[in-house]
């Protein structure tokens, strides 16, 4: 047996990995405001800088962080009320 093999996900996990990624990019497209284009470019890879999100999406740069956090916190209830139904 050859033990180098990289680990194929079975179809249940696939299955289960695109649903996750099903209920995360709705939960993403559900939130307020501009949280939606900051999460998803915070999501690059790699993240734009803080500077890059202030041109981008007209954000004065010191609201970014603040503004971060609520988004993450908001999509954090979200994707708890998610696993509940």
């Amino acid at each position: 047996m050859c033990t180098n093999l990289p680990h194929a996900p079975s179809a249940e996990e696939q299955v289960f990995a695109e649903r996750r990624r099903r209920v995360v990019r709705e939960a993403v497209a559900a939130l307020p405001g501009r949280c939606p284009q900051l999460v998803a470019a915070l999501a690059e890879d790699p993240p734009p800088s803080y500077r890059e999100l202030s041109v981008r999406l007209g954000m004065p740069h010191g609201s970014i962080g603040p503004t971060r956090s609520r988004c993450l916190a908001c999509l954090r209830t979200l994707l708890h009320a998610e696993r509940h139904l």
